[in-house]
């Protein structure tokens, strides 16, 4: 592993340097923080006394962390610079982690989600745009990597959270990790460097994005309210419609996270020979398929099945689509990156909220159909974006 110029991969090489790892250890760690919220939401409402919809407002929370730094970082990085703002975001995911593993009240624990997800955003902000800069020739590999790094980090709570509470230690200790695992990626590459931030002659959050680029951004809010729909809430699906203990269903959700994994895995090869927009269309109408068999299921392996062909589908939704905006405007990847942490946290305010609210008032198989229309606006979405890029005769460049 050695470190390696801007843009240094060449044709049909892929290389993985210590920042690329590095950038995957942290991402994994923001996986892991976020997601183990998912499979801990039906312990935390009754440690705590809260509904459905209180739960919910976590997830909101922590998608409003998102959507501020979004607005703020375009500015944030030409002051900061890519690797300070990579570790202080880390820094805040862990804290956040802390917060909520020790919180007795749901003001304290939404606290940690607000401190998790602004910060986790941030690096993950750099993340992206800075392995868009180290691997430019194979942009959607790198990203399709962090992003099954991230999917890593997800499946591991699901598994930590049903064992926790097998051994009866229940679901605090699940959070301490991100903690741990930051210091531990802090002690062994703090010293390494990061690609500058592009400058051009004109202030890069005053440069306007195209229309094609805004079309694939609208794109990233019904793909990550799928995503998170089903990450917030499966367990308590699995509880109320299948009939699970709350301690399965949390174990049970593997299958999901898992699934997330698998398909980021294979499409990180596939995406080395099949192009960003085909691929995201194969993968979505897996997603809508699985959708559509969990929403229609009862039975508890059935069900499960349903978590595992949707996971599997949605889980090159986002890195595709990353890779198609970012390939529209290749000099600007901090901000196209920025803009889309926005559509991402606003999904994830918008959808479990809305989830857990119809859930409360028509039960929870039926606010599962939210998630099949999701999917459907996805391949919308991206078609629009990738006609308004072809008249603009601006080929993207993935």
């Amino acid at each position: 592993m050695t470190n390696q110029p801007l843009g240094a991969d060449g044709p049909g090489v892929f290389t993985r340097d210590r920042l690329t790892f590095l950038a995957y250890g942290l991402t994994f760690t923001f996986g892991y923080a976020v997601a183990a919220l998912g499979p801990a939401m039906p312990l935390i409402r009754e440690d705590l006394g809260i509904s459905r919809t209180v739960g919910g407002l976590h997830f909101t929370l922590l998608a409003a962390g998102s959507v501020l730094t979004g607005l703020a970082v375009g500015r944030i990085v030409p002051l900061w610079g890519r690797r300070r703002l990579f570790w202080t975001g880390g820094a805040g995911v862990a804290v956040g982690s802390l917060l909520i593993a020790s919180g007795w009240h749901p003001a304290v624990t939404m606290a940690g989600c607000l401190l998790a997800g602004a910060a986790g955003s941030a690096t993950l902000i750099t993340v992206q745009a800075s392995l868009s800069d180290r691997h430019s020739m194979n942009r959607p590999v790198a990203l399709t990597e962090a992003n099954m790094a991230t999917s890593v980090g997800t499946v591991v709570p699901a598994l930590v959270i049903g064992a926790l509470v097998a051994v009866g230690a229940g679901w605090r200790p699940a959070f301490l990790a991100p903690a741990a695992l930051w210091i531990a990626l802090f002690v062994a590459l703090r010293s390494e460097q990061f690609p500058p931030v592009r400058t051009t002659g004109r202030p890069v959050h005053r440069k306007r994005l195209p229309a094609a680029y805004w079309f694939l951004w609208m794109g990233f809010i019904p793909a990550v309210g799928a995503e998170w729909s089903v990450g917030a809430w499966g367990a308590d699906y699995l509880v109320t419609v299948a009939g699970t203990t709350e301690g399965t269903a949390s174990f049970l959700m593997a299958a999901f996270f898992g699934a997330m994994v698998a398909g980021r895995f294979l499409g990180s090869r596939v995406a080395r020979r099949v192009k960003p927009f085909p691929l995201l269309v194969g993968t979505t109408t897996l997603g809508l398929g699985g959708a559509m068999l969990l929403w229609g299921s009862t039975a508890t392996p059935l069900v499960v099945a349903g978590l595992f062909l949707t996971g599997l589908g949605i889980s090159m939704l986002f890195p595709m689509l990353l890779s198609l905006a970012i390939g529209i405007v290749p000099d600007r990847p901090d901000r196209a990156a920025a803009r889309i942490a926005i559509a991402a946290g606003g999904a994830v305010i918008v959808a479990p909220l809305t989830l857990g609210a119809l859930a409360d008032q028509s039960g929870i198989r039926g606010a599962f159909g939210l998630v099949p229309g999701l999917l459907v606006f996805v391949v919308l979405f991206a078609a629009l974006g990738r006609r308004a890029n072809a008249a603009s005769q601006q080929p993207v460049r993935s």
